[in-house]
């Protein structure tokens, strides 16, 4: 089959997908939105994006401009293909910065498999559900946001969603055309074996008798529940102060906004705990690639993932899979993982008193022995061969005209 994959930051979702399909022998191309290497046995066609001046106009209207340009020029682009006679078989996209709007315009014959992740309510701004509504400022900007996904899907075949959790958060009227799959995990990561030892990048030796915390996201923000985490931390140090702390992260915001008074969200996190916590025992490794990433799971005593009830971060199944004992909040989303694993703890993370002694309970069963060799299980559909598998397969029936 002929495949095209357009996401700006490409591979993105498709980082194991896209090497899968090639590998099966299928003609992949690809539209992305940077410069950054990528294989040169594949065949990319590349935008920057434009960087108007918008002074003067509405907010929410530059967002909608933003994805009516990256939007023309995708669909610039992929005529180019279309004149030279290359035509998709099917097209793979993330709709989420407006990329896909025109390109059923292009090849209207190519059915068109998108990943819109979620749709947005209040829960999602930070208001639990069933504790009141956003404000009208907020309620505004979720309904442009999620105009994009009704444009998305109105001209999509499928739609695919990571989570149960996510996929029941679109309206009724597209749950039709969704299908909950996962854009999976590595299977190898079941058979890697446990480290005994990490060595940090600043000389910090972690033998196999240091209890080690990892906390990890790809920013450190309130969303993914890093102040909560803080928080816990100091109750953590008071009960096992021994334990060394792995945190995993950039310092920006990929979706808890920006914070007012002008610093990050990790500098307001450590703020709230400035001269609680025993620094030398804390160890924040910024941004880690996914190699590095792996041996810090592969090294945990306890994983603690904390994020309110969002899009699942690929990182918290990575951990499993790598053998890591989880600690994770108590909520919607993350109930899905309960029987997964290397063993899933749940814990209210709102209560910091309560994660904290949670977190020391879990190190003192590590040290006492009582996990012993965690099972490494996770169900089949959360593993990249059941995926590819799966895809290869809605492909087909999508081109068969079967959705």
């Amino acid at each position: 089959m002929r495949i095209l994959c357009v996401h700006q930051n490409f591979p993105g979702q498709f980082r194991d997908l896209a090497p899968a399909l090639i590998a099966r022998g299928h003609e992949l191309r690809a539209i992305a939105g940077h410069q950054k290497p990528l294989p040169k046995e594949l065949t990319v066609l590349r935008y920057e994006p434009e960087q108007p001046d918008r002074q003067g106009i509405h907010q929410l209207s530059g967002e909608i401009d933003d994805w009516i340009r990256r939007g023309t020029t995708v669909a610039d682009l992929a005529e180019q293909w279309r004149q030279q006679g290359w035509a998709p078989d099917a097209i793979l996209a993330h709709p989420g910065w407006g990329e896909a709007l025109f390109l059923r315009e292009v090849f209207p014959s190519s059915p068109l498999l998108i990943w819109p992740e979620l749709w947005l309510r209040d829960e999602h701004m930070g208001v639990p559900r069933g504790q009141g509504r956003v404000d009208l400022n907020q309620r505004c900007y979720l309904r442009v946001k999620n105009w994009l996904l009704d444009g998305a899907l109105a001209s999509s075949s499928l739609a695919l969603i990571p989570t149960r959790y996510q996929a029941e958060c679109f309206p009724k009227q597209w749950q039709h055309k969704l299908r909950v799959l996962h854009e999976g995990v590595r299977d190898e990561l079941l058979n890697k074996p446990r480290l005994k030892n990490l060595t940090l990048a600043d000389g910090t030796f972690l033998g196999p008798e240091q209890m080690v915390v990892t906390y990890a996201s790809r920013n450190l923000e309130p969303m993914r529940g890093f102040d909560r985490f803080l928080r816990a931390l100091v109750v953590l140090q008071q009960l096992q102060p021994n334990v060394q702390v792995l945190i995993a992260g950039n310092v920006g915001s990929s979706y808890s906004g920006q914070p007012a008074e002008g610093k990050t969200w990790k500098d307001l996190a450590c703020d709230a705990v400035a001269g609680q916590l025993d620094q030398s025992r804390v160890h924040f490794l910024g941004y880690l690639s996914h190699e590095n990433l792996v041996h810090l799971f592969l090294r945990s005593d306890l994983h603690v993932y904390l994020s309110n009830s969002f899009v699942l971060s690929w990182s918290v199944l990575e951990a499993m899979a790598c053998g890591a004992p989880l600690l994770v909040d108590n909520n919607l989303m993350l109930r899905e993982l309960e029987g997964q694993g290397a063993g899933v703890q749940f814990c209210a993370g709102g209560d910091h008193e309560r994660l904290g002694t949670a977190m020391a309970e879990q190190i003192n069963k590590v040290k006492s022995g009582n996990h012993g060799e965690l099972p490494r299980r996770l169900d089949s559909s959360w593993l990249h061969s059941h995926t590819v598998n799966k895809l290869e397969k809605l492909i087909q029936e999508s081109i068969q005209g079967n959705f």
